[in-house]
This record gives C-alpha cells, sequence and structure tokens, in this order.
C-alpha cells in the first residue's frame, strides 16, 4: 500500500495490534515461527488507526485508561510492532515513557549516558560533544559517578529525561511526563520540551491534562477500546470528549462525583507557590458556602509567593458541577490581566462573580498557579471550597445567561 503523503513524520494505515490471550512464550515463538494462526482468543488493543502527521504538528493523544494510548505510542517508537496495517516513521524518534527504563542498575550516571545515548542512536563524538550539558541540565552533582542503584527517584528521572531531551529528536513521544522531578527541575524540564516544540520537533502527547493537551497541540485523536473515537482540532475534540464522559457519569450519586477531593491537594514547586487562598460568599469566607442565584456575590482571593526573577506568572479558577464536569472557567491571561508583585516576590489577586449566575446545584472550585505561557502548573488545589447555590424561581439548567424578552 503507498501513502499519500511521503513527507509526513508519521503516517499509517490501518494499523493495529493483536494479542492473544493465555499464550506463553513458547507458544507465542511456536506460532510465529509456524505461521500457524492461535485457535485461542484475541485481544485487540488497536483496531484500524489511520494517522497523517505532518513535521513540527503537535498532537494530543487522550482517552481513558486501557484505551490503547500507551500501545500507539510503543508503536510509533518501534517498541512494539504492528499486528497488520502499515506504519511508517520519517524521522529520529526520542520517548519519555518510561523515563529511565533500560538504565543498568551497576552503571554509574556517566556510564549509563553513554549507553543510552548510543542507543539512541548518537554516535561516540555527539556523545562527547553534549556529555557536559547532559550532566549539568540533570544536576545530580557528585552522584554522576555513582551507580544508579544508589539514586533517589528523583535523580533517576532527572538523568533520563536530560539524556532523551539532549539527543534533538525529529519526533519527540511525551507519556505523562511533560514535568517530571522537583519543582526547579520540572521548570526546566518544561522549558526544554517547550524550546523543542518551536524548534519544529513533532511532538505527540498524551496525557490526562485535557488543559495542557489544549494548550500544546493544534489537532487531538480521542481513542476508546483501540479505536479512534474521534480526531481533529483539539479544542473540539476535547469537547467531544467531555460530553461523552459527562453521559457515562450521569448515572453517577452527584455527591459523590463531587466530593472526589475536597481535601486540598498541593503539588507545590518551592519556586513558585500559592501562599493563601480564600472563597468567600458574600460576607462569609470558609470552605462550605451559600449562594443565591442571580444575587449572591461569589469571591476568590488568591496570595502567591513567586521569585522575582522568573516571568510573572498567572492565576485560573476551575467551577466543577456535581457530577465532576468542568462548568467553566478562566484566567488572567485569559481577561489580559497582568499580575503584581514585591520585591520579596510576594503578589495578591481577588476574584469576583458578581451577582452569581448558576442556579441551583452544589458546585466546587478549584484553583491553579501557572506559568507565564499558561500551560505548566506550578501548584493547583482541587476542590478547595463548596458553593451550595439556591434560587427564588424554577428556572432550569445549569447558569443563567443574560437575555431580554422584548414583545412584538
Amino acid at each position: 500500500m503507498s501513502f499519500d503523503r511521503p513527507l509526513n513524520a508519521i503516517q499509517a494505515r490501518q494499523i493495529g495490534k493483536r494479542y492473544v490471550l493465555g499464550a506463553s512464550p513458547y507458544q507465542r515463538l511456536w506460532q510465529l515461527l509456524s505461521g500457524r494462526e492461535s485457535q485461542q482468543g484475541h485481544f485487540n488493543a488497536l483496531e484500524g488507526i489511520d494517522l497523517d502527521i505532518a513535521p513540527g504538528e503537535a498532537i494530543g493523544l487522550i482517552g481513558q485508561n486501557g484505551a490503547g494510548k500507551s500501545t500507539l505510542l510503543q508503536l510509533l517508537c518501534g517498541t512494539l510492532t504492528p499486528s497488520h496495517g502499515h506504519l511508517q516513521v520519517n524521522g529520529q524518534v526520542a520517548a519519555l515513557l518510561e523515563l529511565g527504563a533500560g538504565f543498568n542498575q551497576d552503571f554509574t550516571g556517566r556510564e549509563n549516558i553513554l549507553f543510552s545515548a548510543a542507543l539512541y542512536g548518537m554516535s561516540p563524538r555527539h556523545i562527547q560533544q553534549h556529555l557536559q550539558e547532559i550532566i549539568e541540565f540533570a544536576d545530580i552533582g557528585e552522584f554522576i559517578d555513582q551507580p544508579v542503584r544508589t539514586y533517589s527517584s528523583g535523580m533517576y528521572v532527572r538523568l533520563a529525561f536530560s539524556i532523551a531531551t539532549t539527543v534533538k529528536p525529529d519526533i519527540l513521544v511525551i507519556d505523562e511526563a511533560l514535568a517530571v522531578g522537583d519543582g526547579v527541575f520540572a521548570r526546566k524540564s518544561f522549558d526544554r520540551i517547550m524550546q523543542l516544540k518551536q524548534e519544529g520537533v513533532t511532538l505527540l502527547f498524551c496525557s490526562h491534562s485535557l488543559f495542557q493537551v489544549e494548550a500544546l497541540c493544534q489537532r487531538c485523536i480521542w481513542l476508546h477500546q483501540g479505536k479512534v473515537m474521534a480526531q481533529g482540532p483539539s479544542a473540539q475534540v476535547i469537547s467531544q470528549y467531555n460530553d461523552w464522559l459527562a453521559q457515562r457519569s450521569a448515572g453517577q450519586d452527584p455527591a459523590q462525583a463531587g466530593a472526589a477531593s475536597l481535601q486540598p491537594g498541593l503539588v507545590g514547586t518551592g519556586v513558585v507557590r500559592l501562599t493563601g487562598l480564600k472563597a468567600r460568599c458574600d460576607d462569609l469566607s470558609g470552605t462550605e458556602l451559600h449562594a443565591r442565584s442571580g444575587e449572591s456575590e461569589l469571591g476568590v482571593e488568591f496570595e502567591f509567593m513567586s521569585d522575582p526573577h522568573m516571568p510573572m506568572p498567572n492565576l485560573a479558577l476551575m467551577v466543577y458541577g456535581a457530577d465532576g464536569r468542568v462548568l467553566c472557567s478562566t484566567g488572567t491571561w485569559i481577561d489580559g490581566v497582568t499580575l503584581t508583585r514585591n520585591e520579596t516576590g510576594l503578589g495578591r489577586a481577588h476574584l469576583r462573580f458578581p451577582k452569581l449566575p448558576l442556579l441551583k446545584g452544589r458546585y466546587t472550585l478549584s484553583a491553579y498557579l501557572m506559568c507565564e505561557r499558561a500551560v505548566h502548573v506550578y501548584e493547583g488545589v482541587e476542590h478547595f471550597a463548596s458553593v451550595q447555590v439556591t434560587q427564588p424561581h424554577l428556572e432550569q439548567g445549569v447558569v443563567s445567561i443574560p437575555h431580554q424578552w422584548q414583545p412584538l
């Protein structure tokens, strides 16, 4: 079969991956050598996948666990081969799948750099030219000459990430590893990936963070049970995916869906962080608020610390319904608001929702402190407050949209 666009970075026609259920390694070898079809059952991890990805494109991959996302990425990386179909990958691939999976535990960090870089296809001369760059970016100090079995998980990840991204690949595959390690290194890793994207590297980004997918990727592919449910502009596909998730959760107990994570869960960096967060409704503040639709004012007060030498961060708020679905969100960059901070890095902001337009129901709030590009999340507090809204009328739905009646 010929491909329609041979200059694409990745082209696939009807590729799939099938596994034989219950087959031992010996049985699989015998089937391969004999060419005989197994009589046992099969499981199709992927089926009928078509892809055309141009050089320099950023493609998001979304779907629930078990949808086939990791299998597809492994096919594109060459660690798995398709059971059927035709796949062509043009260019060098660097994958951030299982960071450090190929490390030899008894080798030092320096020895693993030489070994892993060679596996990525780097020539000995190229490795030597970039050896110090890899070591400096990993920033693990004297441990670079110690066996990696003595490393902490953070050092392990730092070294693996540094090697994978110093390769300067044509195609970068990321599976839930956009920001790795501790706070300072998380920012470094994010900047490195953004730099590669700006340099024209083709990006495949698989994540459950739909916000990051939409922010990073022009196009998006939604997988479910090994098949493509939709692909196209990220905003459009993510909207379809959210609608589908909402329909699936429609049978849930609303109280359980909305209380998935009422305890604040800070994911901090130690460099840029939220230091204060308060929700209030009218004259009362707290974590369990009560409001009247169209009458009450809902407010959120943010306080943050940010290194004055770093770019000014952004603030964001998401409002969730009782079923766990995002109903609306806002951010300082969306509204064209630039935050301020004093010489110590302390900043504050106040977000107001006058005459709250939410209709009756229970809602939760989540707050985020984000980078200047509004893609990398420095810190987030999930469902830090809930709001129980009542209303004096019978208007139905989730929100009351401003409107006017005019008799004709």
